[in-house]
């Protein structure tokens, strides 16, 4: 029996659709590693197996469809590829090697795995834990079906929005670690808490996935610890005890992954590795938090298991109930550890000089010796309200975008020193509101070459010769590299693999963890990039340094739209060409453009040909000298108000206008040409414009002769 759906997302599909209306993947076209089930493979006879979702150190995960309840489900198979235990037969039947493990560590393997998908699978009445529906063995392996959870990871939600404040982020995180409270009274631990881990859905609630990694507590005994026979281990987000196959793992080890969660999505910086910290520990407060803040989840990721909290309900106490409001209750697994003690609610003196300078770093935290004074919560600026509220809470507070101000302070690990009313200010007991800036460590790109070719489509670019300019068809910006692939290559102007790019199904990312800054000169960065159709910047791209942006979307053919009302362009000197030959682009966001500082817009719009409207209206001109063909070829433009524009130190006007065919309006009536000398065909082919505004003699005689 033929099933006709979508391999990539599971919509239905008619006889006669070769395309997926959903998803545009063509029908019987599918993306297969040689290692994965082959997509239509049918388990269990009921589900049908897609695409892989993703893979880890122990499984695959694919998207699935159960065919009896016309469902979509991912299917989660025991692989564990990375112990290099496991090959497969064909595209289905799994081959265990004897010689690395023997009959019954294989046996053991998937023993495991089951017991624990069995005890997962009883869990599925907690709200925010994604449910189990069955669990099998077939292919001489084990597999769990799961609910198919619809949205977008954590970690990608992230990378979109940036940073969360920490309210907000406590508040959208308290369902997961009241679901998680819940998951340790039923024995399980699980081990593997990260963003990716954690599913956003369409509503804004939160979704914790891959209980695959979890433990049962039951296996060494009732003391609330166990021996992991498995190590399963992520850096930045696991605890010590898991780099170790004696490493007692326990409600503690989640603790620490939590809190090296929140700290991630409220910085956007990847905590230090526990195996990093034994010997230097670097986990420092960063500028988005405040040293209470951040004292908590220093407590919570304490190298010492036995000096975090104890359980959940602790952790949870802590984060809302900072100033001790609240006790925190006993530990319910080992008994013997204290609560935390509560936070003096008495802020201590403000000292002259501590203001919360904006600095990248820290002097690192010892886990041996915590201080025993409470953190300070003094002259504490309000913290901006985050994008990240969710529905039920937009409806208590105003949402106010959190921005990181890359652009106005982002430079290398330099501190920002307050000027001296600043900190005066910091000795009021009642500090004035201000919003705080987040000095992520900026890493800056190589300069990317210019290219002179027949085609240049067809040259690879950004120092790679495996692939070529046409075959990128999205590009996106990430303040990580936990997701960069061993095939990524340095693309930093340092040579130190501080920037890393790579390639996916046509998908370009760049990332580094922090900002990312082009080369001041910028010029030709995407040049001929003709098939691109998306830029997410995910606002970690820092413009503040470059002073050249000749170029830079040159040839862009198939840009629909770019936003760029994120760039600092303050210190642009020459935006020649900018956006030439972006001949699809029909809107542009420029009203926060700077160019105060622009000597140079010669053909800047040049072959926009579908750009309909254009505001250039707040652009400051009076330091251009070329505005040549700036606007040549925008086919499509109706109207334009150049009427700010000051032209006053303008030498060339040739074929501004040249071929602007639908312009039916243009207001030049600022326009000064006293230093102009080329004004040659600066209106021709303007077929449908009536009249100009303008009161300038050589423009209207220029018009006139046109």
């Amino acid at each position: 029996m033929e099933v006709r759906r979508c391999m990539k997302c599971m919509h239905p599909l008619t006889v006669g659709e070769t395309v997926c209306p959903e998803c545009g993947r063509a029908y019987g076209s599918a993306n297969a590693e040689s290692f994965a089930l082959k997509p239509g493979t049918i388990l269990e006879g009921k589900y049908l197996v897609g695409e892989m979702l993703g893979q880890g150190g122990f499984g695959i995960t694919y998207i699935g469809f159960d065919l009896l309840l016309e469902q979509k489900v991912a299917i989660k198979e025991y692989y564990p590829m990375s112990t290099g235990m496991v090959s497969r037969e064909g595209h289905s039947t799994v081959v265990w090697s004897s010689a690395m493990m023997g009959k019954t560590g294989t046996q053991k393997g998937f023993d495991s795995f089951l017991k624990e998908a069995r005890k997962m699978a009883k869990l599925g009445g907690i709200p925010g834990v994604v449910g189990v529906k069955s669990v099998f063995i077939q292919n001489e392996t084990a597999y769990i079906v799961m609910d198919f959870i619809e949205g977008e990871t954590l970690l990608k939600k992230l990378q979109k929005n940036g940073p969360m404040d920490f309210d907000s982020c406590v508040k959208l995180m308290t369902p997961i670690m009241q679901a998680l409270s819940e998951v340790h009274e039923h024995g399980i631990i699980h081990r593997d808490i990260s963003p990716d881990n954690i599913m956003v859905r369409p509503d804004g609630k939160l979704i914790l996935l891959d209980l695959g990694a979890a433990k049962d507590l039951d296996i060494q005994g009732n003391d609330g610890s166990v021996q992991s026979s498995q190590m399963v281990a992520k850096h930045g987000f696991s605890p010590i005890e898991q780099y170790s196959k004696s490493g007692k793992v326990g409600p503690w080890t989640d603790i620490y992954a939590m809190a090296a969660t929140i700290y991630y999505c409220c910085t956007g910086i990847l905590p230090p590795p526990a195996t990093d910290r034994t010997i230097d520990d670097t986990l420092a407060c960063q500028p988005l938090l405040t040293q209470a803040q951040f004292g908590i989840l220093a407590d919570c990721m304490h190298m010492r298991p036995q000096d975090r909290p104890q359980s959940m309900d602790t952790l949870l106490q802590m984060l809302t109930h900072p100033q001790g409001e609240a006790k925190a209750e006993p530990p319910k697994v080992i008994p013997e550890v204290e609560p935390p003690k509560p936070v003096e609610t008495k802020a201590a003196p403000p000292k002259p000089m501590e203001t919360e300078p904006v600095v990248q770093k820290t002097p690192p935290i010892n886990p041996e010796a915590q201080p025993t004074q409470p953190p300070r919560h003094d002259a504490e600026p309000k913290r901006p309200l985050s994008k990240w509220l969710i529905p039920g809470v937009a409806a208590v507070v105003a949402v106010i975008a959190l921005a990181i101000s890359i652009g106005s302070g982002g430079k290398k690990s330099s501190p920002s020193v307050k000027a001296p009313a600043a900190q005066a200010a910091a000795t009021e007991p009642a500090p004035t509101e201000t919003v705080p800036t987040i000095p992520m460590e900026v890493h800056t790109m190589a300069a990317a070459d210019f290219v002179y070719e027949d085609d240049i489509s067809a040259t690879p670019f950004w120092g790679q010769s495996q692939y070529l300019r046409k075959d990128v068809n999205t590009l996106t910006f990430q303040s990580s590299l936990q997701n960069a692939p061993s095939s990524a290559w340095d693309v930093s102007e340092a040579g130190d693999r501080s920037v890393l790019a790579w390639m996916d199904n046509g998908n370009l990312y760049v990332a580094a963890d922090g900002a990312i800054a082009p080369n001041p000169d910028a010029a030709w960065l995407f040049q001929d990039f003709v098939n691109m159709k998306t830029i997410n910047f995910g606002n970690c791209f820092d413009t503040s340094d470059v002073t050249r942006m000749r170029g830079m979307f040159n040839g862009c053919s198939s840009l629909t739209d770019l936003d760029l009302s994120g760039f600092d362009t303050s210190s642009v000197t020459d935006m020649r060409m900018m956006f030439q030959n972006c001949a699809s682009l029909t809107s542009l966001d420029l009203p926060g453009f700077d160019t105060s500082s622009v000597t140079d817009m010669r053909v800047m719009f040049q072959n926009c040909a579908n750009l309909t409207s254009l505001d250039v209206s707040s652009f400051d001109t009076s330091n251009v000298i070329d505005m040549g063909a700036m606007f040549a070829n925008c086919e499509r433009l109706t109207g334009l108000d150049l009427s700010g524009f000051d032209t006053s130190h303008v030498t060339n006007m040739a074929a501004m206008f040249c071929i602007c065919e639908d312009l039916t309006s243009l207001d030049l009536t600022g326009f000064d040409t006293s230093n102009v000398a080329y004004m040659s065909d600066m209106f021709y082919g303007c077929d449908n414009l009536p009249d100009i505004i303008c009161s300038d003699s050589k423009i209207l005689k220029e018009f006139r002769n046109r």
